[in-house]
């Protein structure tokens, strides 16, 4: 079965932002701009997935959150897929599965907030994606040193490839990871949630 996905060619360096995007908002944009400076990469996808499995309530329509993040986004090698909610997957473990088979050759990254990292060890099956894909971390406001402290950290300490080195990440053979400190947005989708900056599903 094929899908549709955003171009890639064998040999890229692809970054992937996972999330529910609910909603999309400056600071996602400004952490992927720094993701492809930073480390190098030649594309960055945007993964909008159906629901987060860690969140007990449910995000804002699919197609409303697509259409929000197609709006804002202004850059032409960041993309926007559904491909979870196309492939079924609801893990990320399970999404780079697909994702590597779908693009044999392409070298993915998978770039996360350092809130992210605090909380990896509960992830679903958090250890193979360590194991198969390099990790980029962009440290966001409040974060550093949870991330620093956390069981993904410790556990993968010797994979870490130093800042100063950030640029060959995606050429780096799994398990690898970088932490960033990058200048931040104090920006949240929960905050403009709860502002009412963001109506949540479309009224018919």
């Amino acid at each position: 079965m094929t899908y549709a996905l955003p171009h890639a060619r064998p040999g890229q360096v692809i970054g992937l932002l996972g999330g529910s995007f609910d909603p999309p908002h400056a600071g996602h944009l400004h952490i992927s701009r720094e993701a492809l400076k930073r480390f190098g990469l030649d594309r960055l996808w945007w993964l909008v997935s159906p629901g987060n499995p860690l969140k007990t309530a449910g995000p804002a329509p699919l197609d409303q959150r697509m259409a929000a993040a197609r709006a804002l986004v202004d850059h032409p090698r960041i993309a926007i897929t559904d491909i979870e909610a196309r492939t079924g997957t609801r893990h990320t473990a399970a999404t780079l599965r697909v994702l590597r088979a779908l693009c044999p050759g392409v070298r993915f990254v998978w770039l996360m907030g350092a809130d992210n990292l605090a909380q990896f060890h509960l992830w679903h099956d958090w250890r193979e994606i360590l194991d198969t894909v390099p990790v980029g971390v962009l440290a966001r406001p409040g974060q550093r040193i949870s991330a620093r402290l956390s069981p993904a950290a410790r556990i993968y300490a010797r994979a870490r490839i130093p800042a100063r080195d950030s640029q060959a990440l995606g050429h780096a053979n799994a398990p690898a990871w970088c932490f960033l400190n990058v200048p931040m947005m104090d920006i949240s989708s929960t905050r403009l949630r709860a502002g009412g900056a963001w109506v949540g599903p479309l009224q018919t």
